[in-house]
C-alpha cells in the first residue's frame, strides 16, 4: 500500500527531555486508505506526534512527508491546505454561533472570503458552502441541531460537530485525537459507523484513542508508543497478544 504519510526519525524535546523520538527518532508510515490507531500510556507522546504532523509544533530533528512532499515545520494552515485535518482532545467551536454556522466557518478562509467579496458569485458560493455543511452534519447525525447554538450541545455532540468541521474541508488525511472522550455508548456506535464509512470512501484516518475496545475493532493497523518511542506495530490481533504492549499498559505481572 502506498504511504500517504511518513514520519522519519522525528525528535521533539521539551526542557532537554525527549517527548518524541527515543534513542533513534520516531519513524512510521500510514498507507493511503488505512485506518491506523495510535495508542500508548499517558505521556507516551501521542498528542505531541499529532502536533508535529499538523504543524502545531516543529520537530527538533526528522521529517514529516505527506504524499511524498516534505512538510516538516510547515505552518498549520499550510498543512491543512495540503489536505490534513485534525480534531483536538478539547473540541474547538464558536459557542455563540449555530451548529451550521460553525461548520460553514470551518470550510472558509480569509482568502476565500476576500475573493468572493469581489465576485458576482459570492452569494451562490455561500449557498453551496451551507448546503455542503448541511451534508456533513447529516453524516455525523446532527441534522436536527443545525440552528441550535453550540453551547446547547452535549459533550458527545460537540465531538461530532468537531468531526463535521473537518470533513467539510474534504481532507485526504484526518487526525482524530480522542474522539470518544465524553461520548456516550450510543454516540460511540454512531461514530464507529462514521469512521467505517469514511474509510470505505477512501479517506485515510490516524486515530489517537484511549478506548481500546472501540479502536481495536476498527483499525487496520495499530501503532503503540511508549516514552516517545515506537514500541510495536501490527494488526489489532497482533497488538493484543504482544507481551511488550501488555507490559506497557498493565505491568510486568500481566505479560506472558
Amino acid at each position: 500500500m502506498t504511504a500517504l504519510l511518513e514520519a522519519r526519525g522525528l525528535i521533539k524535546r521539551f526542557g532537554g527531555l525527549r517527548a518524541v523520538g527515543g534513542e533513534e527518532g520516531l519513524s512510521f508510515a500510514v498507507g493511503a486508505g488505512e485506518l491506523v490507531g495510535l495508542i500508548g500510556p499517558n505521556g507516551a507522546g501521542k498528542s505531541t506526534t499529532f502536533n508535529l504532523i499538523s504543524g502545531a509544533l516543529a520537530p527538533d530533528a526528522g521529517q514529516v512527508l505527506f504524499r511524498g512532499e516534505d512538510i516538516t515545520g510547515a505552518r498549520p494552515e499550510s498543512v491543512a491546505g495540503r489536505g490534513i485535518a485534525r480534531t483536538y482532545q478539547t473540541p474547538r467551536a464558536f459557542e455563540s454561533l449555530s451548529v451550521l454556522d460553525n461548520v460553514v466557518l470551518g470550510a472558509d478562509s480569509a482568502g476565500e472570503r476576500l475573493r468572493h467579496a469581489f465576485s458576482s458569485g459570492w452569494r451562490a458560493e455561500e449557498e453551496r458552502a451551507r448546503a455542503y455543511a448541511v451534508e456533513q452534519l447529516a453524516r455525523v447525525g446532527l441534522s436536527d441541531r443545525l440552528h441550535q447554538r453550540v453551547s446547547d450541545l452535549s459533550g458527545g455532540e460537540l465531538r461530532m460537530l468537531e468531526v463535521a468541521r473537518q470533513l467539510v474541508r474534504d481532507p485526504k488525511l484526518l487526525l482524530l485525537d480522542e474522539p470518544t472522550a465524553g461520548v456516550d455508548p450510543a454516540l460511540q456506535e454512531a461514530l464507529a459507523g462514521i469512521l467505517v464509512e469514511l474509510r470505505r470512501g477512501g479517506m485515510t484516518l490516524l486515530v489517537v484513542e484511549h478506548n481500546l475496545r472501540f479502536l481495536l475493532r476498527l483499525a487496520d493497523t495499530v501503532l503503540v508508543l511508549t516514552d516517545g518511542e515506537l514500541l510495536a506495530r501490527g494488526s489489532p490481533a497482533e497488538i493484543q497478544s504482544d507481551a511488550r504492549v501488555v507490559r506497557a499498559y498493565l505491568g510486568d505481572e500481566h505479560a506472558a
